[in-house]
């Protein structure tokens, strides 16, 4: 059983699929970033532009988008507060675990015809 669950963030006009681990939440804290500080922040406010624009785009190549903090800092600049909510909604979530009693989606009866490495879009 993971601790995070599988998480879809919308970048580009594609999606991309990853579950979050502590590994890199520990190599983004390595990079200066408190998780703690920016949980608050997405919580109470005010958010950290330059923080949230890096942790964004490490869950986004996490997902395999190739994306630069520069070019989510720049988005989240010019975004609308929708979309920037919408960013900080995808990151808080990643972020915080599974709750013990959260049920989890039951596996399909019958295998998918999808390859292993293709993620059907729910």
């Amino acid at each position: 059983m993971g601790v995070f669950r599988e998480i879809t963030i919308e970048w580009d006009g594609a999606e991309y699929v990853f579950t979050p681990s502590n590994k890199l939440l520990r190599r983004i804290e390595g990079q200066g970033v408190n998780i703690a500080v920016l949980m608050h922040g997405l919580a109470v406010g005010p958010i950290s532009a330059p923080s949230l624009a890096f942790v964004a785009a490490e869950f986004l190549k996490a997902g395999g988008a190739v994306v630069t903090e520069d070019e989510v800092f720049g988005y989240i600049m010019t975004a609308t507060q929708g979309q920037i909510d919408a960013i900080a909604t995808s990151v808080a979530t990643a972020i915080t675990p599974v709750e013990p009693n959260e049920k989890k989606p039951e596996a399909p009866a019958v295998k998918s015809p999808l390859s292993k490495t293709a993620k059907q879009k729910r």
